[in-house]
């Protein structure tokens, strides 16, 4: 205890060197015109005067003493525009203020406890003045000039990173798939152009590189041929899918994104002819035939996507697509074309937006 002693004492005394050093009102008149007059009223009593600098404040420090016998009070605070001076009056509630003579007098509106710690800023830069108090000396950030407000620029969206889920309606010129189907009769008519849906997962790493894998259903219902000749006929279709994987390229414009892409399909379909035989000199019937071809074929392409929020977009894209495969099996069929795909879709990003 007698050694901790001497270090308490020389705390307190500093404590109250500290006190005594502060034990003054302190005012700080911002944004007045360099080499302005500013006085400091309390109480009807001028305690300081002050002459702004050119960054337009002023300090003002109060005769000590300023309070009397007084440790605080509840004061009203205006501010007087007399042309080249300012004149912050501080006065208790009790008293009024004196005439304003010919200066233009604001008064702040609210009521404030003044202490003989108590530091004020006023910032005359408007028409109405304000003001800031606190107890102790002001923050240095009080005292910088305020930033300019930046104009918040709208959000809008724009071509996003990350996995996107998307899924549209397409229409495909088939590259002559059926035309094997009709053989040399001369009555045969093969689908050229179907319609059928796709979708897939791409995620672009950067708003410039993605990998993307989608797939695309080959009906039967809509991808078939249809013939007759001499005592019989025939109908045929296709029924498959196939997987494409591809590196794609993007070139974000806003909303907007120009993107071409490349890479490889694999395909599985299964080729089907019902031919019917009349009956005439030979027992007639209906006979089935099928086989089914798969393999690895080129997909090549480009498009556009728009971005309505950063959630939802929607795109547009020209496609090539590669059906090369042979006969799954012992057999000799083969499939050797390419498709040109048209697809109009919807894009939704997962994840944070």
């Amino acid at each position: 205890m007698t050694r901790r002693r001497p270090i308490a004492l020389a705390a307190a005394l500093g404590v109250m060197i500290g006190l005594g050093s502060a034990s003054a009102q302190t005012v700080v008149v911002r944004n007045v015109p360099p080499n302005t007059r500013i006085e400091f009223v309390l109480n009807g009593s001028a305690t300081a005067t002050a002459t702004a600098g050119a960054d337009g404040l002023a300090t003002l420090t109060a005769s000590k003493g300023a309070l009397a016998d007084r440790d605080m009070m509840d004061v009203l605070v205006w501010v007087d525009d007399c042309g080249s001076t300012r004149r912050v009056l501080v006065m208790s509630r009790a008293i009024g203020p004196p005439p304003t003579d010919s200066c233009r007098r604001s008064q702040i509106q609210g009521l404030f406890l003044l202490q003989r710690v108590t530091s004020i800023l006023v910032d005359v830069e408007t028409v109405s003045p304000t003001v800031r108090l606190r107890q102790g000396p002001l923050p240095e950030e009080w005292l910088k000039p305020p930033q300019p407000e930046v104009a918040k620029q709208p959000r809008i969206s724009i071509a996003p990173q990350g996995a996107i889920l998307f899924g549209g309606g397409q229409t495909a010129n088939l590259g002559g798939v059926l035309k094997p189907a009709c053989g040399d009769v001369t009555t045969c008519t093969a689908t050229d152009r179907a319609f059928s849906f796709s979708g897939g997962f791409s995620y672009w790493f950067t708003q410039y590189v993605a990998a993307e894998a989608s797939y695309l259903r080959m009906s039967p219902s809509v991808i078939d041929a249809s013939g007759s000749g001499d005592h019989f006929r025939f109908d045929s279709n296709v029924d498959g899918g196939l997987i494409a994987l591809v590196g794609k390229g993007g070139f974000p414009i806003g909303r907007f994104r120009l993107f071409g892409s490349l890479g490889a399909d694999y395909h599985r379909a299964t080729f089907t002819t019902h031919e019917t035989i009349d009956p005439t000199t030979a027992p007639g019937g209906t006979t089935t035939l099928q086989w089914r071809t798969k393999g690895w074929g080129p997909v090549f392409g480009g498009g556009t996507e728009v971005w309505i929020t950063r959630a939802i977009g929607i795109y547009g894209e020209f496609t090539r697509i590669g059906l090369n495969g042979a006969e799954d099996g012992n057999g000799e069929a083969k499939t050797d074309t390419m498709i040109n795909s048209v697809i109009v879709g919807g894009r939704y990003r997962l994840g944070r937006r």
